[in-house]
């Protein structure tokens, strides 16, 4: 007989709290908050430790941001084009964690499982010109269920960005999330963990983030 179980990594936060101030200090993120909004200086960080993004929410100015020339899909003239935006559009925070978030949010669908369906469910989404986002749209799916899990776990995250600038407007740019779903067998969940490079789903590039859901078979004797 085979059990599921479904592997996730755990963002380990470690929380300060004096009175309604709450100082923030985990792998991705080191900040301040006050009443639950966050003020002062905020840093975020990528997989590596190495900064992305400062920001001073007490002037509201971005006091750093890693140098990114990649193109990005803007909506211009009411057609999307691929251009080089004089500011590129991003997440207000760390990409990273957002990332570790879906991962840790993320659920394999019972009735996937039981139809033994592998595979990826591609999104993609608009951020606007005011840093809001609409316009989710599932490009790729691989079973009703997998699609609204990835849907349930979107609407829990926070969603803040920072907009694209080309040609001295503010435009709407286009992002992708690809999450794979996967199953793999093994004696133990610890054997797993040993022996398995997650490895299924494509790197992440400047619009499309991408992470993976794996369940485990575990064979019981």
């Amino acid at each position: 007989m085979r059990y599921y179980t479904t592997t996730l990594s755990l963002l380990l936060v470690s929380i300060l709290s004096f009175g309604q101030t709450t100082n923030v200090v985990n792998k991705f993120e080191r900040g301040t908050l006050t009443k639950g909004q966050p003020t002062g200086i905020w840093d975020y960080l990528d997989e590596t430790g190495q900064l992305e993004l400062r920001m001073n929410y007490d002037s509201s100015r971005i006091s750093y941001r890693r140098s990114d020339t990649a193109r990005y899909e803007l909506r211009i003239n009411d057609t999307w084009q691929l251009v080089h935006p004089t500011r590129s559009p991003g997440l207000l925070g760390s990409r990273a964690a957002r990332r570790q978030e879906l991962s840790k949010g993320l659920r394999y669908p019972a009735t996937a499982l039981q139809q033994q369906r592998q595979g990826d469910v591609l999104i993609s989404y608009v951020v606007q010109p005011d840093g809001s986002t609409s316009d989710y749209t599932v490009l790729s799916s691989l079973s009703a269920g997998c699609d609204q899990e990835v849907w349930r776990v979107l609407q829990q995250l926070p969603s803040r960005w920072i907009p694209a600038i080309y040609l001295g407007q503010a435009r709407a740019a286009r992002f992708y999330l690809r999450v794979h779903f996967e199953m793999a067998t093994a004696r133990s969940l610890d054997e797993y963990k040993k022996t398995h490079t997650q490895a299924a789903a494509p790197l992440s590039g400047p619009f499309t983030d991408a992470v993976t859901v794996t369940a485990v078979g575990i064979e019981r004797r």
